[in-house]
């Protein structure tokens, strides 16, 4: 079995980067839609009410009609400084609210504006960075979040940075921005954490050999088998064309895959002896000797990089047991029909289960997850299943996205899977 721990997550809550408050609204230049009339020198006492118009409009959440507003006054006094910033903060305002609605590309287009006006604005380059991470193109988010991370020291810019360039296998510029973050509050616990998983992978990975593909980045010992690393490469590449085949998507991003001993697993990973994989950002495989038979390393590749998807698809808000219940169905694992728990199962009591302590606890989580999976999966097949994923990415959660999808509230269906698993 193959199970994540404490999966990566790198969308981090529009709140914690920029509370978007009554006094910060604007951001970018609006264009003048045809239909609204222009005003040929408008005097200032004009001007004035143009932008208190602006304004109320914004307080109200217009955002379309005051921005044009805003911009219809700074084009009647284009040397005025104040009137750009107007510009540039609503759409900054516009942005994050687009964003909070769960419309990144949107939102990216929007803070794009506002960036035309005040190019050097922290909170418009914090907007398109983090809107861009939504979207699924991190690789665009980097430009942004540096320029922001420049120009204004914010701790949790640093860190979501440090959290990008780790998934890239970039440790480098992840250690920086960490050292950055610690040297500015050395009691950031999550810098700190991130900093010691990231050192230790380092320590772990010294020497080893790196090879790029065009869908995964591969490394393994400077000893390591030849034939063993073939294999595996063909493995992987299998394995993505299984969850191709089954759930129409692939992860966006190249995933990072690395083969350690199993003293080398056991000291990053920090996981059950008998788990076989990890997905925590990247596929971490134990291999001491020859790889497991090929139909075995298969079905563990499976697994892996069905989470790698799954993280991609959900922007990693998929809960551990969606998470742990489809990389088995994706990998051809079929639930135990006499399966009964004691007591009164719950999805929260699932979650702890998957994480608990205990090998044999922990393992009958996953064999509950895959029968919970199964079953919305008989409701709704792999369609629903990525509608399910693509809302929780969205921002919504699990109990929103659930009724929405499968037509019934998530308590109901816990009802429903309590008297069949309760027995």
């Amino acid at each position: 079995m193959c199970r994540p721990r404490g999966l990566l997550t790198l969308v981090l809550p529009v709140t914690v980067l920029v509370a978007v408050g009554a006094g910060a609204w604007w951001g970018g230049r609006a264009p003048v839609p045809p239909d609204v009339p222009r005003l040929a020198a408008t005097p200032a006492r004009q001007l004035t009410a143009l932008t208190d118009e602006a304004i109320r409009l914004y307080a109200a959440g217009q955002f379309p009609r005051a921005c044009e507003r805003f911009n219809r006054a700074w084009e009647d006094e284009p040397a005025s400084a104040a009137r750009r910033e107007d510009v540039a903060r609503c759409f900054e305002g516009w942005g994050w609210a687009t964003l909070r609605q769960g419309r990144p590309e949107e939102a990216m287009l929007l803070f794009r504006q506002g960036l035309r006006q005040r190019p050097d604005t922290p909170a418009l380059l914090r907007g398109l960075g983090l809107a861009a991470v939504h979207a699924g193109r991190a690789d665009e988010a980097l430009a942004p979040l540096e320029a922001a991370a420049r120009a204004d020291a914010d701790a949790e810019v640093r860190l979501l940075l440090a959290h990008l360039y780790d998934r890239r296998d970039d440790a480098g510029h992840a250690l920086e921005h960490l050292r950055a973050v610690l040297a500015a509050t050395p009691d950031h616990e999550a810098a700190r954490r991130l900093l010691d998983k990231i050192e230790r992978e380092a320590r772990a990975e010294a020497g080893f050999h790196r090879e790029v593909t065009p869908h995964f980045v591969v490394k393994w010992r400077a000893a390591g088998d030849a034939d063993a690393r073939r294999a595996l490469l063909a493995g992987l590449g299998t394995a993505r064309e299984r969850v191709i085949a089954q759930l129409g998507e692939a992860s966006r991003e190249r995933v990072t895959v690395v083969l350690y001993d199993a003293a080398q697993f056991q000291d990053v990973a920090r996981v059950h002896g008998w788990v076989t994989g990890l997905f925590d950002g990247k596929i971490r495989l134990p291999a001491s000797g020859a790889l497991p038979p090929r139909r075995e390393l298969e079905r563990i590749l499976v697994h892996e990089y069905a989470h790698a998807t799954v993280h991609d698809l959900a922007r990693g808000r998929a809960p551990r047991w969606l998470h742990e219940g489809l990389a088995q169905a994706l990998e051809g694992a079929t639930p135990d029909p006499m399966l009964r728990v004691p007591g009164r199962p719950t999805l929260a009591g699932l979650e702890e289960l998957l994480g608990d302590a205990d090998p044999a606890r922990a393992r009958t989580g996953y064999d509950i997850a895959l029968w919970v999976v199964q079953d919305l999966l008989d409701r709704g097949g792999m369609p629903a299943m990525r509608r399910l994923m693509t809302r929780l990415g969205g921002g919504e959660n699990i109990s929103t996205a659930v009724a929405a999808v499968y037509g019934l509230p998530l308590a109901e269906l816990e009802h429903q899977w309590r008297r069949v698993l309760g027995g």
